[in-house]
């Protein structure tokens, strides 16, 4: 089963390269094969956008905490937001979360910036990471320390984010891309193993693999 982990664009296209998609949107989806986690939080779970606006964030966490809903939280993606969060917490984006009490609850996704430290909590607390490959790349940010997370156990998924890279919103172009960044940061021509692939391909935040 390949699964679009995080998609906030474009559904019906990448559904054409999926066999299960989580959307993190407001708009209105209504395939079974799609599983919906708007901003506001309406189907049992809650898309962050940014860690830096203060007044929502807040009340994003507020709403976690009592509502119980799960959270896809866009942390540590890019390092001039990674800062912001630093210079005002003094903590990173993940250890944030966690002092909040949040973090068990939540999917980190993008994660470019996680460093040893976050990586451990990350895997200490069975927090998912979702990366997002041709995005973080064609944005500008970099590509997460996947193999690094693998190592310590850390589910990874893998989601096309809105598209701009991936036109198609293709799951495999993603997944290929991956496999050759992870190759750069490792200096590997097998950096992961095809069953690390298959099983970033089979991801689901919902289930032990």
């Amino acid at each position: 089963m390949r699964v679009n982990a995080f998609c906030t664009e474009r559904i019906d296209d990448a559904l054409e390269y999926c066999d299960k998609a989580v959307y993190c949107g407001d708009g209105l989806v209504t395939d079974s094969r799609v599983e919906v986690l708007g901003v506001g939080g309406k189907s049992g779970g809650i898309y962050i956008p940014s860690m830096s606006d203060e007044d929502a964030f807040a009340s994003a966490c507020d709403r976690i905490l009592a509502e119980n809903l799960k959270a896809y939280v866009l942390a540590a993606f890019d390092l001039e937001e990674a800062g912001r969060i630093e210079a005002r917490y003094k903590l990173s984006p993940i250890m944030l979360l966690h002092k909040l009490g949040v973090l068990k609850s939540c999917t980190v996704v993008g994660g470019v910036c996680l460093d040893n430290d976050d990586l451990d909590l990350m895997a200490q607390e069975s927090v998912p990471l979702v990366v997002l490959p041709t995005a973080a790349a064609g944005y500008g940010h970099g590509y997460a320390p996947v193999c690094a997370a693998v190592a310590r156990g850390i589910r990874v998924g893998v989601g096309t984010f809105d598209g701009k890279y991936n036109k198609a919103c293709s799951i495999d172009y993603e997944l290929e891309f991956l496999r050759l960044t992870a190759n750069a940061d490792m200096r590997s021509e097998t950096a992961l193993t095809r069953q690390n692939l298959v099983d970033i391909a089979a991801f689901s935040s919902g289930e032990k693999r």
